[in-house]
């Protein structure tokens, strides 16, 4: 592996960057209290809401867009119920649903989202921050089967059940609505100890190209929140680099949930981009369909 402390500490922003200006930190185009960004009268489903990006930036920055509903979805009842206890402290007006389940399994999201359509009726936003990284190792033959195929039950099984739910929540098909997939950079690149979860990271990007042409009404982008200080976040990514803030992330996902934000659908964005250079090459992007994975080659009889 190469030697990563030689790297300059805005290595992985800069090599990633698709747009002229970078940022690590909420800017004035993402702070969810501005006025034209606001969600007022929305409900947003937020999973992984106990910790890390869920908690500390998604929860955070819809309380600040100002959505009237919250359903906060994680594993852990007791670190869920604190973050409840913390979103009503900072809007004590806020309707709150809380669910502790196990997103890879069918019955509990059912259930989940029963319970979200007694309180709410409805829902325009899903956040899915839920995620799970196991089974490292040096090599895929050494791995633990149990563990590296866990990555694919939550990371995949569990996206396309929240996915589906939410699509199904959806009573007027000309509504917008808006799936935000936190996703990782990472996935397109070789990284022998984290296979599964890599691996398992690229079936919610491909999700969301399929949801993006069959539900022409629901705006579904994967995003790469960055280098994001969680319990998720390993050595030496945590020491050598400099971290994004989960608030940035936070407030990506509220802009995605804007008109203008729209020709994103289907698409991979990283949160260190700037939103208002995104616009500007909105042209560009679509012209050229960018931002998607594709297989590169020359193909057809008459490129052999």
């Amino acid at each position: 592996m190469a030697d990563l402390s030689q790297l300059p500490r805005d290595y992985y922003v800069k090599a990633m960057a698709f747009t002229r200006n970078t940022f690590q930190d909420v800017y004035p185009s993402i702070d969810p209290a501005q006025p034209e960004l606001s969600l007022a009268g929305e409900v947003a489903i937020i999973t992984g809401a106990s910790r890390g990006i869920g908690a500390k930036g998604m929860v955070p920055s819809f309380i600040k867009a100002g959505v009237r509903g919250l359903a906060l979805l994680a594993t852990n009842k007791e670190k869920l119920d604190a973050i409840k206890e913390e979103a009503r402290a900072v809007n004590p007006n806020i309707e709150i649903v809380a669910v502790a389940l196990d997103i890879s399994n069918v019955g509990e999201v059912e259930a989940a989202f029963s319970e979200i359509k007694r309180k709410f009726q409805s829902a325009r936003v899903l956040v899915n921050c839920a995620g799970m990284c196991s089974g490292d190792g040096p090599d895929i033959m050494d791995a633990d089967p149990e563990l590296w195929w866990r990555n694919f039950e939550v990371n995949g099984k569990g996206a396309f059940l929240l996915t589906r739910s939410f699509l199904r929540l959806q009573g007027d098909k000309d509504s917008h609505a808006t799936i935000v997939n936190v996703s990782s950079w990472q996935g397109f690149y070789v990284v022998p100890p984290m296979s599964g979860y890599f691996i398992s990271k690229f079936i919610g990007d491909s999700l969301m190209t399929y949801i993006a042409e069959q539900h022409k009404n629901v705006n579904a982008v994967a995003v790469y929140p960055g280098l994001v200080e969680t319990d998720m976040l390993r050595e030496p990514f945590r020491s050598l680099f400099s971290l994004d803030t989960a608030e940035l992330v936070g407030g990506v996902a509220v802009w995605l949930c804007q008109e203008k934000a729209r020709f994103l659908s289907g698409r991979f964005i990283a949160a260190n981009w700037s939103v208002d250079d995104l616009l500007e090459k909105k042209e560009e992007i679509l012209k050229n369909d960018l931002l998607k994975v594709k297989l590169s080659g020359q193909f057809g009889m008459d490129s052999v």
